[in-house]
């Protein structure tokens, strides 16, 4: 059997007084400082973790050392003139084909992403 529909609407409000909503602001306050601060403090102890690990035990290559070298090779390459040597073709494609049509990376006709139409 259908459901009348409703005669009236009843509105439920719960109003907080001024002593909750200083409590309430504490509680969020609070929450807020321990959600940033957890994460904060969980990637501090990892970093420390493999500091350590790398110093006494050498367990993994030293990840900033690494960051460091090749952000000194990138300055070393940005004063070089490119070339067509300069990049590295995995594929080994000229970007040509025999009869001299483009290609696309895949070395397929075709220029762009989807082979032989873009």
């Amino acid at each position: 059997m259908p459901k009348s529909k409703p005669t009236q609407v009843i509105v439920h409000r719960i109003e907080l007084q001024e002593k909750e909503r200083k409590m309430l602001a504490a509680y969020t306050t609070g929450k807020t400082i321990s959600n940033v601060a957890l994460p904060i403090a969980a990637g501090g102890a990892v970093y420390v973790g493999y500091k350590i690990g790398h110093a006494m035990f050498g367990w993994t290559e030293d990840l900033f050392d690494t960051v460091k070298k090749n952000m000194a090779k990138a300055k070393e390459m940005r004063d070089e003139k490119l070339t067509s040597d300069s990049f590295e073709n995995p594929f080994n494609n000229s970007g040509y084909a025999d009869d001299g049509t483009p290609t696309n990376w895949l070395g397929l006709p075709g220029w762009g992403i989807w082979p032989g139409w873009i």
